[in-house]
């Protein structure tokens, strides 16, 4: 079984190119989704870390969050340091699953592949870019941000771009600025190519 990790930053269409991935019959692992799972596991830490106003209800305001990480770089690694390990271990346990299940390949689906520790575990990396004002646009439509909340984040996600450590990954650049079509098309190429 093939890992492959599905990396690029904010709302470049990583989860475009997963829907194809996933009609292929491969398992999708939205790496954001167990996110919100490690918040919920993560409380006490988060209430300790970054104070009460990041509760309501009992539960974490990712949106209060997101606002006060994305705007200081040093409390966005103290988020990253209490919740990722959780999402690393819940991605080891996925891809056993997908092993004993025999899916000819798990995605994972994850912005920040790289600084979470993901990558070691990926046979092959695809990395997903798209033009930054398109980027803006996408996120503007999808979350209702600001020029300078995106900017902010895109400020966070410097370190996000194509390149491998030292193993080595295989890894293979894929733009998308175009229909769904063509998105679908990349994929069909991407597979062949490495025999999916």
């Amino acid at each position: 079984m093939m890992v492959i990790g599905l990396t690029g930053r904010a709302c470049a269409g990583k989860d475009q190119y997963a829907e194809v991935f996933a009609s292929y019959g491969c398992q999708v692992v939205d790496v954001d989704s167990l996110g919100h799972d490690a918040l919920e596991a993560s409380k006490s830490e988060l209430r300790q870390a970054f104070g009460q106003d990041i509760m309501v209800d009992g539960k974490v305001n990712r949106k209060a969050l997101g606002k006060l990480v994305f705007s200081d770089l040093e409390k966005l690694r103290e988020l990253e340091s209490i919740t990722h390990p959780k999402m690393v271990g819940a991605c080891k346990r996925l891809i056993q699953e997908a092993k004993e299940k025999q899916k000819p390949a798990i995605i994972l689906n994850a912005a920040l592949l790289k600084r979470m520790g993901l990558e070691p575990l990926c046979d092959r990396v695809l990395f997903i870019k798209a033009p930054l004002f398109l980027r803006f646009f996408r996120c503007k439509e999808r979350e209702g941000l600001s020029l300078k909340r995106f900017l902010e984040r895109e400020q966070a996600q410097k370190d996000i771009v194509p390149e491998t450590d030292e193993k080595g990954v295989d890894l293979v650049v894929l733009s998308n600025h175009r229909s769904k079509k063509v998105i679908h098309r990349q994929i069909i190429t991407y597979c062949d190519t490495i025999g999916l």
